[in-house]
């Protein structure tokens, strides 16, 4: 059975091998993220009691999402050498694997005591203002964007995610306008948060668009619900264009129009799944 530090070396070995270590953006980089979460997991598990049958087993989770990152890694770097684009891997191989980090994660939990500490349960809403601006003139699939939590979220007594708290979205799909009659769309996932220095993973869609004075467009099941929104948010050049469609998070421009989200526009998303925090 290998070991999880060498399941770490080889994820580093292999990376080097495939020249893929000074990837220019690494944030921009999905696997990236899998593999930093991989890599922390293990040191954790190098640090319990070896020789345990418990923790072997636990090790031998480890280094089987060990290979399936490789394996995602490997499959990308043939996708950029054949001239594509993106990431080269499906999104749900991506969720396949976050999902078994998770449940391992919670089996670990459960096995040694520890406490997951606080539970955002699925449903809760969180308001976040967007840092910069995005287009559906200019984005690309995979394209990264960061708002920040405008409210403190809280479960029962206690402030479970706080005001300011960094939230990462992606962009999913998008198509631009074609005038005159073809309008603009974009659907954006938020799927990681930051507090105290953590990453989380999150699922989470967009429910509302809020212009300045505070009214809200809603998103219906399968229909466009509301009219292009005109407030200002954030100055004179801060209009939002486009209504929410559906309820996947999806943003439509109107005939031969972009979506224009620009900064400070407020978003309010909506948790698919519970979100445990310390």
């Amino acid at each position: 059975m290998r070991s999880a530090s060498s399941a770490v070396r080889l994820v580093a070995g292999a990376l080097f091998t495939l020249g893929l270590v000074g990837l220019a953006h690494a944030s921009a980089d999905p696997i990236a993220d899998l593999e930093r979460d991989v890599a922390r997991l293990e040191q954790e598990l190098d640090a319990l009691e070896p020789g345990d049958p418990s923790t072997d087993r636990f090790r031998q989770r480890a280094s089987e999402l060990s290979d399936e990152v490789v394996y995602l890694r490997v499959k990308a770097r043939h996708h950029h050498r054949a001239g594509g684009t993106g990431s080269g891997v499906d999104e749900s191989e991506l969720a396949a694997v976050r999902r078994e980090l998770a449940d391992l994660r919670a089996d670990l939990d459960r096995a040694f005591g520890r406490s997951a500490g606080l539970e955002v349960p699925a449903g809760t809403a969180i308001q976040v203002s967007l840092e910069d601006p995005i287009s559906s003139r200019t984005a690309r699939v995979e394209d990264l964007l960061s708002g920040r939590v405008l409210h403190d979220v809280v479960v029962g007594d206690r402030v479970a995610i706080p005001e300011g708290t960094r939230v990462r979205g992606i962009v999913r799909d998008v198509e631009p306008a074609r005038r005159p009659s073809k309008a603009g769309r974009l659907e954006l996932e938020f799927d990681a948060l930051y507090t105290d220095g953590e990453r989380h993973d999150i699922d989470a869609r967009i429910s509302e668009l809020q212009e300045g004075s505070g009214a809200a467009k809603k998103a219906g099941i399968g229909a466009v619900v509301g009219a292009v929104v005109g407030g200002l948010i954030g100055g004179k050049d801060g209009a939002i264009a486009g209504v929410l469609i559906g309820g996947g998070g999806a943003v439509a421009g109107t005939r031969g129009e972009d979506v224009e989200l620009p900064a400070g526009a407020v978003l309010t998303i909506r948790l698919e799944r519970p979100l445990s925090l310390p």
